[in-house]
């Protein structure tokens, strides 16, 4: 499967190398994407309004993390390789993009998780243990998205993802997992003038998880327990379960584009999805339900002169989650029977954000950019009965800038330096737990550390230097070389610090 995923991906990187027509360096596809607002908004019917180029890119890269400054379940230190493509081309009136992407995990000794690859995807019906684990992880994403050419004032897009993923816990309780997940957005435009175009585009997914709990010294006997919220937990003994997620996820989206002196994008969508938790293979029990609805809107503004562009974006998601859990029964001969299911938990996310940002243009690329932005984040999580809470309200500001320097020579070479500072106030925080077990590690180990973390204030700052040349002075193809740190800093007496530097080596075509 792996091969066949990277044959697809080469093979759409090598079609469309063979359609180019202009060298890319790296300002200018950061640009394009930057100001790609209908790509941004998911709908595929829209991508040739925002004026698409022809172009290959292949990314290869290395980063490592390591720090103290962390949520319970993320690694203390680990490790990410990953191979990157993407690439575009019109074939006659259509327009056709793709992206692949592999990225393999080192996670070290992360906790509290032993049933799931991605702890924070928003299931909060888990397994945790005890023991600090590695974890081993892959991840495959394949993305394409087609628009038709337009037919009168309509046109049409399809566009879709395959995520695949698979994790091992390498210390007992151990446990193997595989997920994936199947996403298709068909999405349609229709010109009300020129400069005017209405977009809407329909969004499914459906998902599934399973995962295998067991133990390797089978003469000692692991505690876990079993998950339910904010502490809430039921310890047990032994070797684990077996856990099977399945989910499906239906939405929409509206787009309003006016293209004029002043151009403006207004987005708005909706998402419900439900995922079960069956627990065991051969006689399952219903285990859980997550019930989640999401909404978003936004509108971003846009000024052009002949030198400059601004764009100023503000936009509003919330998602709120129900968790329903079951009262069940064991008949002999029919398995497990579910008598009631009850909704036990509520857990929302709002999150508002504001970007100003301005671009000195050079040809395809920019020549120096500025933004500034800030972020107010408010997360509000309950369990019913007993009544307990978690509840975290923040404020983030960050300020940065990249100089985009013209080097010497014959081969358009760049280095491309940025550097951006931001700030995290926490101005409102609580977690209160009222339930059976208070003295149980869920509670005074898992959510009181995670709940310090969401409650800390701190400064992060983020230095990304990349140089690029093309490779012959007549040609197209730009290699980039690209080199990354961040840094955050925490003034709780919790944690300290936390850092990431990584690395990549690449082509634009």
């Amino acid at each position: 499967m792996k091969k066949l995923y990277i044959t697809v991906a080469l093979a759409a990187a090598c079609q469309a190398t063979a359609a180019q027509d202009a060298g890319n360096t790296p300002a200018s596809l950061e640009w394009r994407r930057q100001n790609s607002l209908w790509e941004q908004s998911g709908n595929p019917a829209g991508l040739k309004l925002d004026a698409p180029i022809r172009y290959s890119h292949v990314n290869a890269g290395y980063e490592s993390y390591n720090g103290d400054f962390r949520r319970p379940q993320e690694g203390a230190s680990g490790n990410r390789q990953f191979v990157q493509t993407e690439g575009a081309l019109y074939a006659d009136s259509f327009y056709l993009s793709g992206k692949f992407s592999y990225t393999r995990d080192a996670v070290k000794d992360a906790k509290f998780n032993a049933s799931i690859i991605d702890p924070f995807r928003g299931m909060p019906f888990i397994v945790a243990d005890l023991n600090a684990s590695d974890w081993s992880i892959q991840r495959y994403d394949l993305q394409f998205n087609a628009t038709t050419r337009a037919y009168g004032r309509w046109s049409f897009g399809l566009g879709a993802q395959y995520q695949a993923s698979s994790g091992a816990k390498q210390r007992d309780i151990r446990t193997e997992n595989y997920f994936y997940s199947i996403r298709v957005t068909p999405g349609v435009v229709y010109a009300l003038s020129d400069r005017q175009h209405i977009g809407f585009n329909l969004d499914y997914s459906n998902t599934k998880e399973e995962g295998s709990m067991s133990n390797v010294n089978v003469y000692v006997d692991q505690t876990y327990y079993e998950l339910y919220g904010l502490g809430t937990a039921v310890s047990l003994l032994g070797g684990g379960r077996t856990n099977n997620y399945e989910g499906d996820a239906w939405g929409g989206s509206l787009q309003y584009a006016y293209r004029g002196y002043i151009g403006v994008f207004v987005n708005a969508g909706y998402k419900i999805e439900a995922e079960d938790l069956h627990v065991s293979f051969t006689i399952p029990r219903d285990g859980a339900t997550i019930l989640r609805k999401s909404w978003n809107a936004g509108v971003t503004l846009t000024n052009e002169t002949p030198g400059l562009l601004h764009t100023l974006a503000l936009q509003y998601r919330q998602r709120d989650m129900d968790g329903i859990q079951y009262t069940t029964e064991r008949i002999p001969t029919a398995g497990w029977k579910s008598l009631a299911k009850y909704v036990r938990s509520t857990f929302a996310s709002k999150q508002a954000t504001a970007m100003y940002r301005i671009g000195a243009k050079r040809g395809r690329e920019y020549k120096w950019m500025a933004d500034i932005s800030g972020a107010y984040t408010k997360l509000d999580d309950v369990y019913l009965l007993p009544y307990s809470f978690k509840k975290t309200e923040n404020l983030n500001g960050e300020i940065g800038g990249k100089m985009n320097f013209v080097l010497p020579g014959n081969k358009d070479a760049r280095l491309l330096v940025g550097l951006s500072i931001g700030y995290n106030r926490n101005f409102s925080a609580a977690y209160e737990y009222n339930g059976a077990h208070p003295d149980y590690p869920t509670v005074t180990e898992l959510e009181t550390n995670d709940y310090r973390y969401m409650a800390s204030d701190y400064v992060k700052a983020e230095l990304p230097v990349t140089w690029s040349t093309r490779l012959k002075e007549s040609g197209k193809q730009t290699l980039f070389l690209k080199a990354y740190g961040r840094y955050v800093k925490t003034g709780s007496y919790d944690f300290n610090d936390r850092y990431t530097i990584g690395g990549s080596v690449g082509v634009n075509f």
